[in-house]
């Protein structure tokens, strides 16, 4: 038993593996052959992360674990503003790895609440109402419950909640939601900037 950390393994001539690590009890770099090497702790996601993931709009990776917004730029946000991964919630960590990610995700919540009024984007979507049919397609597509329907039967959009993704406008039937600064008129106009 070596108590210590694994710095490299390498693949020798003859098939056989080296860890190469740290004994952290005599100060010095160490060379073992071995025959096996287990690189990541028997951990998998828990039960209902899927349930917790519908609740708060969270996608998941392969593994089952919740995933961050970008793993270089946002690695503790998700694609859900004001909601922080933290430690083994995205995947197995150690120790210091978990101790330095709920430092971050706190700190990006100490953020949040400083600021003392909540920012929204321009970027969200409109109803006419005029053409709403109250499908409520809208509504089960929405994946930030932002739309709900009217006592007048007609879809509206909470501002505070919409992210401007588009995908209510996508899916209404009648044309009746319309995603501002991504009308149809504009987009065909960025494209055609494009083209000439």
């Amino acid at each position: 038993m070596v108590r210590g950390r694994g710095a490299e393994v390498n693949v020798l001539p003859d098939g056989k593996l080296q860890v190469k690590g740290e004994d952290a009890n005599l100060g010095r770099l160490v060379a073992v052959d071995v025959d096996m090497v287990v690189l990541s702790t028997a951990i998998e996601a828990p039960h209902d992360a899927s349930e917790v993931g519908a609740l708060f709009g969270l996608s998941r990776s392969q593994d089952g674990f919740f995933a961050e917004a970008h793993p270089k730029l946002r690695p503790v946000e998700t694609n859900t503003e004001g909601v922080f991964l933290a430690g083994v919630a995205q995947g197995p960590k150690d120790v210091p790895d978990t101790v330095a990610h709920a430092g971050a995700a706190a700190s990006m919540a100490l953020a949040l609440l400083s600021k003392g009024e909540v920012t929204i984007s321009p970027t969200t979507a409109f109803v006419v109402t005029s053409y709403c049919v109250g499908c409520g397609k809208c509504v089960t597509v929405c994946p930030y419950s932002a739309i709900s329907l009217g006592e007048d039967g007609k879809s509206t959009v909470n501002a505070a909640l919409c992210k401007g993704c588009g995908t209510c406008a996508a899916s209404c039937p009648s044309k009746a939601i319309q995603p501002l600064h991504f009308t149809d008129d504009q987009m065909v106009a960025q494209i055609m900037g494009v083209l000439e």
